[in-house]
């Protein structure tokens, strides 16, 4: 079964400036065929910026992550790892 790990937020201009942090940030996974997920948090088809909680991929992102989306959303996008 796969499942999540190492969510991070990433505020960047493009989906490929994203994924450079993140990889920028060397985070290490148990699974070494893990496949890195990106998303524009504001492009999910039911994300609501005013909601408390939203999907974004295969997550739930708490009241928490959502603050730290609405200091930029438009160039808010969310990583994680999908792991084995």
């Amino acid at each position: 079964m796969k499942h999540t790990t190492n969510t991070r937020i990433i505020f960047a201009d493009s989906l490929d400036e994203a994924k450079k942090q993140y990889l920028s940030l060397d985070i290490k996974t148990e699974d070494p065929n893990a496949v890195l997920e990106c998303y524009k948090a504001t492009d999910e088809e039911d994300f609501e910026l005013d909601s408390d909680f939203n999907f974004v991929g295969e997550i739930s992102v708490s009241p928490e992550v959502m603050e730290t989306i609405r200091q930029d959303p438009e160039r808010a996008y969310v990583l994680y790892y999908l792991e084995g």
